[in-house]
């Protein structure tokens, strides 16, 4: 997308949509709820990949993580003492 990308921001009756027509015509349409989100992703849509950072394709592990302490619920440490 970017150079050549039609982007258009439009509302019907089923919400706000975002019709992006590439330099090789293929018609996209994208849907969102609210006119905020549809603008935002025209403009994300209008910028093309050229400007947006690169996608991280690395996963990041996670290390094990240690259980959660059980601690009584409210009320529940009088039933126990």
């Amino acid at each position: 997308m970017g150079a050549g990308t039609t982007v258009k921001v439009m509302c019907d009756r089923k919400g706000w949509r975002v019709d992006v027509t590439p330099s090789e015509g293929d018609l996209r349409r994208y849907r969102y709820a609210s006119e905020a989100q549809a603008r935002y992703f025209a403009a994300v849509f209008a910028l093309g990949p050229s400007v947006l950072p690169p996608k991280d394709h690395a996963r990041r592990r996670q290390g094990a993580r240690l259980p959660l302490p059980m601690r009584p619920g409210f009320g529940e440490a009088a039933m126990h003492e």
